[in-house]
């Protein structure tokens, strides 16, 4: 095993803006009290210059050194993970909110977007936990309240990230919790895909029902839970194959939204506020006839693009170097419109991906998309 080590600072405005943060060095001079005062004479937003001092004041001394990774820290991590502070009550059962909340954080520690320890309460935080809630929202009858874990999983009984405001100060309050930092021998073990593993089983057969982990397998690749309660489970062939289905469906909205950035493939357009997003995660080739649910199977579309996908009026023929040329059914349609998002002016275009997308769509199924679905 190869010690893993690193040394995290943060600069706030990249945590705000930014696919993942960075790791940057921390130099003397900006972030004292002259630096806001002659920021302050420019024409630079009030908020904006009181949250890059507080970014800069924080980097300072938040400053450390990660562990190296460490068999006995992830042995001492997985008996916590086995232990945490979770509300129990009869009706419900053990509330999910934490388990799922630190299964959102693996997932995007093991994707590239938490790189240093630095989780943002944004809306790739908050989409993958609300995928996740759906495989437990028959038991919880409600919708999650996702500051609540993400805020308490700092709290004394769990300590297993600090937590911080917008503006980089200690926060006191769920209400102002918008940015975490990870314990840096967690992560250090997080970093490790065996870990993670464990992690995962551990979470999933500790904190769930038997159905639950039938679903919550599917969808993180795991073996099945050996209990007699999930073998029980086998008897119903269709409703076990039903659960393992909303699990993997859950999964590929997750991975294809998160892999394309949020961002339209057809029109390149991305809007998203702390907590949602304007695009879908669309199959190509059809999943009612492929059951595909790779994540190379997928666009990330607004709901326009992909009706319109959906019906054939468009799609794409691969040119090689992860280029893919736009076809329209000019004649098949009419269309207006006074801001100019026009289908016809998209004809012969290259789909368009994010500089920070991560995923881009396997050629092979564009074949099918355009021989069964395009309206020639």
């Amino acid at each position: 095993m190869v010690a893993l080590r690193s040394v995290v600072t943060l600069n706030l405005d990249e945590l705000l803006i930014s696919p993942a943060p960075r790791v940057s060095q921390v130099k003397s001079g900006p972030g004292s009290d002259s630096d806001l005062a002659s920021a302050q004479r420019s024409c630079i937003p009030h908020r904006v210059i009181h949250r890059r001092v507080a970014g800069e004041r924080l980097a300072r001394s938040a400053r450390y050194t990660a562990p190296p990774y460490s068999p006995m820290n992830c042995t001492l991590w997985l008996g916590k993970l086995a232990n945490l502070n979770v509300a129990r009550t009869e009706s419900r059962g053990i509330a999910p909110h934490k388990p799922l909340m630190l299964l959102t954080v693996i997932d995007l520690i093991e994707s590239g977007d938490i790189s240093d320890g630095w989780i943002r309460f944004d809306v790739r935080l908050v989409s993958r936990f609300r995928d996740y809630w759906e495989l437990v929202r028959e038991r919880q009858r409600n919708a999650p309240e996702i500051l609540m874990p993400f805020h308490a999983l700092g709290g004394d009984k769990d300590k297993v990230w600090e937590r911080f405001t917008i503006d980089g100060q200690p926060s006191a309050s769920k209400a102002t919790t918008r940015l975490c930092h990870l314990d840096p021998s967690l992560f250090s073990c997080l970093l490790d895909a065996a870990f993670r593993r464990k992690a995962r089983e551990t979470l999933v057969s500790i904190y769930f029902l038997p159905h639950e982990q039938v679903m919550l397998c599917a969808r993180l690749g795991l073996p099945l839970i050996e209990s007699a309660a999930v073998n029980a489970l086998r008897k119903d062939a269709t409703a076990f194959k039903a659960s393992q289905k909303k699990g993997r469906d859950s999964r590929f909205k997750s991975d294809v939204l998160g892999g394309y950035y949020f961002t339209c493939a057809l029109t390149g357009y991305r809007l998203d506020t702390e907590t949602t997003s304007i695009v879908q995660a669309a199959h190509i080739h059809q999943h009612a006839v492929s059951g595909n649910d790779n994540p190379r199977n997928g666009l990330a579309l607004t709901p326009d693009a992909h009706w319109m996908f959906d019906a054939g009026l468009w799609s794409a023929i691969p040119e090689g170097d992860n280029l893919f040329l736009i076809h329209v059914a000019i004649d098949r349609f009419q269309e207006s419109s006074p801001l100019g998002r026009i289908l016809a002016e998209r004809h012969l275009q290259p789909l368009l991906f994010h500089s920070h997308a991560r995923l881009r769509p396997d050629p092979k199924h564009f074949e099918w998309h355009r021989e069964a679905k395009f309206l020639l």
